[in-house]
């Protein structure tokens, strides 16, 4: 063997190579697990993760749902103690059980805890738990307690996504549920092709279970379709009033800037011409203030606070107007749905046009206010008012009314000669904690 050979041998030998080689070996491993892991805790995730208003509602429902079966429970056990005492002794373990899971479950919602996996998996097992024993003890085969197996079930469908998680707790909850019909109560009668029923009744939880599962897919499929349609608007309105800070409305502002230098020049000696550009330039205020619209609804399709929004939307329209514009908070903004806070930017936005185009104020007020019971908008000027028919003019105050009807709030409008105030008031607690 020649040196080379010799060399090369030690080094494969070496613990250390052998070490590392292994250590990959078990790092690939650990990756894999790990892998396979992530994939399995995904598909099993429920819904609570994306859509925890779906979930929320499904555990009330079903936590009434088990209140109610502990209540008829008690009232036959306390009915008729004669009736099962003490053949049925071990069947009082069922409410006591039931009372301790639902005063769990109660206790979390009235602490606003948030609605875990491990809670949910444990409602569905505690529900498979003691509908097995229901038919243990009643009877098995004979007994109609299977039929608790449906709704139960049937909720695990709805909480949980995946179509395979479903169909393996149906076959988990189907094989406990032969079980207990094989080595309680009599059996099974072969004679009399019980066998066939429990087939039957096997299927049904099958059909349910699946049959729930694929209407709630096919129902979230829709869900998230819409969902993406909608952010593909929202993306694309965005971009909109980019386009129109980035373009539009600097060519306006050039054009006013220009109109202003040109009145300068023309001084006294041509007043019709002076006359002619201030007239423009007042247009031009009027068009660059329009775009102001679009441009700051798109901050608040980005998700900004209504409160920034306005504040930034009153500083504006101070500088293109020239009219003072102030913008008074009170309370702490909660987190609002898009679609509040854009109708309130709305009205916020054609009450303060309003007062620019018509009201010929020399001051304007934003107030935006927010208590529990309700949030508040007023936008207030100390012009000269609207004039008696101002609801059949236009489309401002109707338009107005619209928006703060969408969002299930009521619009207010005062006015007289020494100003317009127009407050727009919506309940609340029906808009907290969206997005």
């Amino acid at each position: 063997m020649n040196e080379e050979t010799l060399t090369a041998t030690k080094q494969d030998l070496h613990p250390s190579r052998h070490a590392r080689a292994f250590g990959g070996v078990s790092d690939r491993r650990r990756q894999a697990l790990s892998a396979a892991a992530n994939a399995a805790r995904t598909r099993l995730t429920p819904v609570a993760l994306s859509e925890p208003e779906v979930v929320l509602y499904a555990t009330r429902i079903s936590l009434w749902g088990r209140w109610s079966i502990w209540l008829v429970a008690v009232f036959l056990a306390a009915y008729r103690p004669d009736f099962w005492y003490p053949e049925l002794a071990e069947a009082i373990i069922l409410p006591i059980l039931q009372l301790f899971v639902n005063g769990l479950v109660q206790y979390r919602l009235r602490r606003k805890r948030p609605i875990s996996q491990r809670l949910l998996l444990l409602l569905s097992a505690t529900d498979v738990a003691q509908i097995a024993f229901g038919v243990v003890v009643l009877g098995g085969f004979s007994t109609f307690a299977f039929i608790a197996f449906y709704p139960a079930l049937g909720l695990f469908a709805v909480l949980f996504p995946s179509l395979w998680a479903t169909f393996s707790w149906t076959t988990l909850a189907a094989l406990i549920y032969v079980g207990a019909c094989l080595w309680s109560g009599d059996g099974l009668n072969l004679d009399l092709g019980q066998e066939k029923v429990l087939v039957g009744r096997v299927a049904t939880m099958y059909v349910v279970a699946v049959g729930i599962g694929m209407i709630v897919r096919f129902e979230r499929l829709r869900w998230r379709s819409a969902l993406a349609r909608e952010q593909q608007l929202r993306n694309e309105r965005i971009e909109l009033s980019q386009q129109i800070h980035d373009t539009t409305a600097q060519t306006a502002s050039m054009i006013n800037m220009g109109l202003h230098r040109a009145r300068a020049l023309a001084a006294e000696s041509d007043h019709e011409l002076r006359s002619a550009l201030d007239g423009t330039a007042e247009l031009t205020r009027s068009a660059m203030w329009e775009m102001r619209g679009p441009i700051d609804a798109g901050h608040i399709v980005e998700g900004r606070e209504l409160g920034r929004v306005l504040w930034s939307h009153c500083a504006t329209f101070e500088r293109i107007t020239g009219i003072p514009a102030v913008l008074a908070q009170s309370g702490t903004e909660p987190e609002l749905p898009a679609a509040v806070r854009s109708q309130l930017f709305a009205i916020a936005h054609n009450a303060l046009t309003n007062a620019f185009l018509h009201g010929d104020p020399s001051r304007v007020e934003v107030s935006f206010t927010i208590t529990d019971e309700q949030i508040s908008l007023r936008v207030t000027d100390d012009g000269v008012g609207l004039p008696d028919d101002y609801a059949t003019r236009g489309r401002g105050i109707s338009g107005m009314i619209e928006d703060a009807g969408r969002i299930g709030g009521s619009l207010l409008v005062e006015s007289s000669g020494g100003g317009t105030s127009i407050t727009c008031v919506v309940p609340h607690r029906n808009h907290v904690g969206g997005a």
